[in-house]
C-alpha cells in the first residue's frame, strides 16, 4: 500500500439482536464492538488534531469507550478463551463453557447471568443488552478440516483450491506475527499442529487484518438510517431513528467530541458579540503591535471572557485553583457547559454604560448647539423655520383653494339642479298645457262628427220619407184609375147583358169572378197601401222624434261649446297661475342662490357651509313637494 493508494467501501453487517441468538450473533457483535472501537479512536483523534491545531491541553477530554465490552469478550479470561478451552477438551460441553466464563468473569459489569436459563448468558455492547443462548456455541467453533488435509489442499494443482487455501481467511492465525492483542487474548496452545484453530480464531485473525488495513486508511463514516418501518416516504418515526443513531454510535461520537466544551465559537465572532462585557482596565488585553491578527483576536478574546466569565468561577477545593470554563485557542474559543448561554443571556446589560456613555454624548452636543449656537446651525434654523413656513402657507393656499373648489362645485352642482328643475318643470306644464288643448279640440271634433252624422241620417230620412210618399200616392192613384176604368167597363157589359142577357150570362159570370179576384187583388193592395201608410207614419214619427234629437244635439253642442271655450277660460288662468307660480319660484330661487353665495364666500367653515347647502336643497324639496301637490289639485277645480 506504500506504493500506491486504495479507496475501498467496506459494507459491514449491523448489530443484531433476536429474540434467540446464537454463536453468529456474538461474532457479528464482536465485529460491530471492535468497529465501534475504531470509530471513537477516529473520533477523539479528530477531536485530539482540532484541539493539537488550537493549542488547547487534551488533558481535558473525556470519554467512555467500549475497552471493557471486548476484554470481556477477547481477554485472557475472556469468552473467546474459555470457548477455545473447552473446544479443545475431550467431550466440551456449552454448559462448561457458560459456567467457566461466568466464573471467570463475575466483576465484569458487562456480563450478566441469565436467571431462568443455565445455558444463557447477557452482554452491555455499546447498542444495547443482548441475551445469547449458549447451545451449540462449541459445534459452531470447532473447525471440521484437519491440518493435514488443509496441507495438502495447498499442493493442489488446481489453481482454484490452491489460492483458495491459501487466502488469509483459511490460514491459521497462528502463522501471522502476533499484534499486542493477540497476545493478550490468543491461546499459546494454538500454535500446536495437532489442534486445528477455531473458527472464532481464524474470524478474529480475519477481523485483525480487516482493521489493520483499516488504520492505515483516512476512513469516512456513512450510516444508513431507516425512517420508519412501514417503508414509506416522507414519514419519520424519531424514536426509531434516535435509537439507530444511539446503536450506531453517532450519539456516542457526538458526546464525545462535545465532551469537553460543547460550545465553540470564532474569536472574531466573539470578539464582535462580547465586547460590551470587557473591562479593560481590570483585565487588560496581552495583545501587541507586533502580533498577527489572529492572535490580537485571541489575546483581546482571553481578556473579555475573562472578565465576563468572572461570576462563574469555581475554586477546585483539590488544586485550590477555579474551574477552567473557557479554553481560548488560534482560531477559535472553546466553553464548557453553560458559558456561552451565561455570555448570551448577560450581552444586553453589559450595553447599559455605553448607552450611558451614547447619551452624555449626545445631551453634551445638544448643549452646545443651544449654548454656541453655530452659523451654519442657525442658518439650517432658519431654512427649517422658512420651510415650515412655506409650508404652512402652501397648506392653507391648499386648503382655501380646496374650499373654494368644494364651494364652486356646491354652486355648479346647485345650479344645474335648478336648470333640471325648471328644465323639468316647463316641460311637465307644456305638456299638460299640450294635453288639455288636446282633449278639448278631441272632444270639439268628436261632437262636430256627431252633429253631421244626425244631419246626415236625418236628411237620408227625410229623403226616404218624401220617396216612400209619393210612392204611395201613385200607386193610390193608379187604383182609382183602375176602379174607375173597371166601373165604366162593368156599366157597359151591363148594357151590353140587357141587349143579349142569354148570351152574355156565362160571360157575365166569368167576369164576375174575374172582377171578385181584382177586387180581392185590389184589397190585398190596399192593406198594402195601408201598411205601407202606417210604415210612413212611423217613419214620420221616427223622422219628426229626429228633429227632435238634432234639436237636443243642437242644444248640446250649444252646451259643449260653452263648455270648451269655459275649459279655454280655465287652462288659460291656470296657465297664468303656473307661470306666475313659475316665476315666484325662479325669483326664490335666485334669492336663496344669492343667499347661498354670499354664505359661502363670508362663511370660513367648510362643514357649516356643508349643512346650510343641504338645508337649502330640503327647502327646495318640501316646495316641489308642495307645488306638486297643488298641481293634482287643480283639475279639480
Amino acid at each position: 500500500m506504500s506504493d500506491f493508494g486504495i479507496i475501498g467501501l467496506l459494507d459491514i453487517f449491523g448489530f443484531e439482536s433476536f429474540v434467540r441468538n446464537r454463536f453468529e450473533q456474538l461474532c457479528i457483535n464482536y465485529c460491530n464492538e471492535k468497529l465501534q472501537q475504531k470509530f471513537t479512536e477516529d473520533i477523539f483523534r479528530s477531536v485530539q488534531e482540532e484541539y493539537e491545531r488550537e493549542g488547547i491541553p487534551l488533558d481535558e477530554i473525556k470519554y467512555d469507550d467500549n475497552t471493557d465490552v471486548l476484554d470481556l469478550i477477547e481477554g485472557k479470561t475472556g469468552l473467546l478463551a474459555m470457548l477455545n478451552e473447552e473446544c479443545v477438551r475431550p467431550k466440551g460441553a456449552d454448559m462448561a463453557f457458560v459456567q467457566k466464563a461466568i466464573d471467570a468473569n463475575k466483576k465484569s459489569p458487562c456480563l450478566f447471568e441469565n436467571k431462568i436459563n443455565r445455558m444463557g448468558f447477557g452482554i452491555h455492547h455499546y447498542a444495547g443488552k443482548v441475551m445469547y443462548d449458549a447451545e451449540g456455541f462449541v459445534d459452531s467453533n470447532q473447525d471440521t478440516l484437519p491440518t493435514d488435509l488443509a496441507d495438502a489442499a495447498l499442493l493442489s494443482s488446481n489453481e482454484i483450491l490452491a489460492k483458495h487455501m491459501n487466502n488469509d481467511s483459511c490460514m491459521n492465525f497462528t502463522s501471522k506475527a502476533p499484534s499486542d492483542e493477540d497476545k493478550k487474548g490468543a491461546p499459546k496452545r494454538a500454535k500446536s499442529n495437532i489442534v486445528a484453530p477455531t473458527v472464532w480464531t481464524k474470524y478474529k485473525g480475519q477481523l485483525m487484518s480487516l482493521l489493520t488495513m483499516l488504520k492505515q486508511t483516512n476512513s469516512r463514516y456513512i450510516r444508513c438510517i431507516k425512517p420508519n418501518k412501514l417503508k414509506k416516504p416522507v414519514i419519520m418515526e424519531h424514536m426509531s431513528a434516535i435509537e439507530q443513531l444511539r446503536c450506531a454510535g453517532v450519539v456516542a461520537a457526538v458526546t464525545l467530541s462535545r465532551s469537553a466544551f460543547p460550545n465553540r465559537l470564532e474569536n472574531s465572532v466573539v470578539r464582535f458579540k462580547f465586547w460590551q462585557l470587557w473591562d479593560p482596565d481590570r483585565f487588560p488585553s496581552k495583545a501587541t503591535s507586533s502580533m498577527q491578527p489572529a492572535e490580537k483576536a485571541s489575546c483581546d478574546c482571553e481578556a473579555i471572557l475573562k472578565c465576563a466569565l468572572k461570576p462563574l468561577e469555581e475554586i477546585n477545593p483539590k488544586t485550590g485553583k477555579p474551574y477552567t470554563i473557557f479554553v481560548v485557542g488560534k482560531t477559535r474559543s472553546y466553553f464548557k457547559m453553560g458559558a456561552l448561554e451565561f455570555l448570551e443571556s448577560h450581552r444586553s446589560a453589559g450595553l447599559d454604560k455605553y448607552a450611558i456613555k451614547i447619551q452624555a454624548i449626545a445631551r453634551g452636543f445638544v448643549t452646545r448647539l443651544k449654548i454656541n449656537g453655530s452659523q451654519n446651525d442657525r442658518k439650517n434654523a432658519i431654512f427649517v423655520l422658512q420651510r415650515w413656513v412655506r409650508s404652512m402657507i402652501a397648506k392653507k393656499a391648499a386648503k382655501k383653494e380646496a374650499d373654494q373648489m368644494r364651494k364652486e362645485q356646491a354652486k355648479l352642482a346647485a345650479k344645474r339642479q335648478r336648470e333640471q328643475e325648471e328644465n323639468a318643470w316647463k316641460a311637465q306644464l307644456e305638456a299638460e298645457m299640450e294635453e288639455a288643448e288636446y282633449s278639448a279640440k278631441k272632444e270639439y271634433k268628436k261632437y262636430e262628427d256627431r252633429l253631421a252624422e244626425l244631419k246626415e241620417q236625418l236628411a237620408e230620412a227625410k229623403a226616404r220619407h218624401k220617396e216612400r210618399t209619393e210612392e204611395l200616392n201613385d200607386r193610390l192613384e193608379s187604383a182609382k184609375n183602375e176602379a174607375e176604368d173597371l166601373k165604366i167597363k162593368l156599366e157597359t157589359e151591363l148594357k151590353f147583358a140587357a141587349a143579349e142577357p142569354a148570351k152574355l150570362a156565362a160571360a157575365q159570370k166569368t167576369k164576375l169572378e174575374e172582377s171578385g179576384k181584382l177586387i180581392t187583388f185590389l184589397q190585398k193592395e190596399n192593406r198594402k197601401l195601408k201598411s205601407s201608410h202606417d210604415k210612413a207614419k212611423k217613419e214620420y214619427k221616427k223622422s219628426k222624434k229626429l228633429n227632435t234629437n238634432t234639436d237636443g244635439i243642437n242644444k248640446n253642442i250649444e252646451k259643449y261649446k260653452q263648455e270648451n271655450a269655459k275649459l279655454r277660460e280655465d287652462l288659460k288662468a291656470r296657465q297664468a297661475f303656473y307661470n306666475a307660480e313659475a316665476q315666484i319660484r325662479l325669483q326664490y330661487q335666485k334669492t336663496l342662490a344669492q343667499i347661498l353665495d354670499v354664505f359661502q364666500d363670508n362663511c370660513k367653515d367648510p362643514d357649516l357651509v356643508e349643512d346650510v347647502v343641504c338645508v337649502a336643497l330640503e327647502c327646495e324639496s318640501e316646495a316641489k313637494a308642495l307645488l306638486a301637490a297643488a298641481e293634482a289639485a287643480a283639475p279639480d277645480l
